[in-house]
């Protein structure tokens, strides 16, 4: 079983209002065993004649026994569990049972099968048979006036919550950075389009920005302004908007969707070619709610080349946590043969756990 939850709430600091991230998936677990108990009732129209109530042995290595009853006004057979009384107390053991299915072992094999049931409540009958239904067919169904139940029961021995969180939350990128508002301003030329920014603040954001102008500068260069080939307009559009506003600045969307998604990694990659880690972080946040078990190595791909840690972990965690589901699968086959470390990164990821809280049945 799994389940996944997805929070964006505000924290504050010193520097104003911050927005956390947090995801959370977690991974059921459990761990079942099965009980085949049989129960040989000889002499048993004998027993009917005269009894209209018999208990079975116990059940091995379980807190319950089977308990046999005639109802003479319906002529039919019923089959019960009751719980084990615990030794010198009024307490009754626990029932652990979470189905089960019965059938009567006959001369040519099972016969009267039951489909896997529901145990709820010791109250209702496991399996009832007519007794008219037993005489009619009695030579298959008792040979030698035995009646063979057989009783399968399946039970939890543990269950165990695997979690995962991760918690983003949004980067100042100039905190410490006082710049001059009379400042030298640089013109970027993208696609024909240009962009005036602060000199200092651009630098102080973006290392490439800085190796740019000194490269610039040390060339000689008259004029103010550089062109660049290799990004969008719209993309650029962005990451000059979020130097304008010193990293103050939120990506909003409505539903996720295709065109998002091909924005986000767009984005992505213009922060980590500009080196924008703050940037670079809030398309995480957003992209992270993307991965799937189907495109979840992809993505694994995209943020190792774009150096997105908070991608990358969070996507080696879920990998974790699913890795019954992708550890035959060819993507990841392949991506582990090509990349051996990758197997013990995600293996090293840590996933928290907690034992569930399993109700018993108590009986009445």
């Amino acid at each position: 079983f799994t389940n996944s939850i997805s929070i964006t709430e505000p924290i504050e600091n010193e520097n104003g209002s911050l927005t956390k991230h947090i995801l959370h998936h977690s991974r059921t677990k459990c761990w079942k065993k099965m009980i085949n108990f049989v129960w040989s009732i000889t002499n048993f129209w004998n027993i009917c004649n005269f009894m209209d109530t018999l208990i079975s042995s116990n059940v091995k290595e379980e807190s319950y026994k089977i308990e046999m009853c005639i109802n003479r006004e319906t002529n039919k057979l019923y089959f019960f569990i009751r719980n084990i009384v615990i030794r010198n107390t009024n307490l009754k053991e626990q029932i652990s049972i979470y189905r089960y299915n019965i059938y009567i072992q006959g001369t040519e094999g099972a016969v009267l099968c039951t489909d896997w049931k529901r145990f709820y409540f010791n109250t209702d009958p496991l399996y009832e048979v007519c007794l008219q239904t037993l005489r009619l067919n009695e030579t298959k169904y008792l040979p030698n006036n035995t009646l063979s139940v057989h009783f399968s029961f399946e039970s939890y021995e543990n269950i165990v919550h695997v979690n995962m969180y991760e918690n983003v939350i949004d980067e100042l990128e100039a905190d410490d950075f006082v710049f001059d508002e009379s400042d030298s301003i640089v013109t970027f030329l993208v696609e024909g389009e240009r962009f005036h920014v602060n000199k200092s603040l651009a630098c102080a954001i973006s290392p490439v920005f800085n190796e740019m102008l000194k490269k610039h500068n040390a060339e000689g260069e008259v004029d103010n302004e550089i062109e660049i080939n290799d990004i969008a307009f719209d993309i650029f559009q962005i990451i000059i908007h979020y130097i304008k506003k010193k990293g103050i600045m939120k990506l909003e969307f409505g539903a996720p969707n295709d065109n998002i998604n091909k924005f986000l990694l767009a984005l992505l990659a213009g922060a980590q070619r500009f080196d924008i880690n703050g940037l670079k972080v809030k398309c995480e946040k957003h992209l992270i709610e993307f991965i799937t078990k189907e495109n979840a190595i992809t993505y694994l791909d995209i943020a190792i080349s774009n150096n997105a840690l908070y991608l990358a972990n969070y996507i080696k965690r879920f990998i974790k946590l699913h890795l019954d589901d992708f550890r035959f699968t060819t993507k990841f086959l392949e991506k582990i043969q090509i990349s051996p470390k990758i197997l013990y990164d995600i293996h090293e990821q840590e996933l928290s756990e907690e034992n569930a809280f399993y109700i018993k049945y108590k009986g009445d």
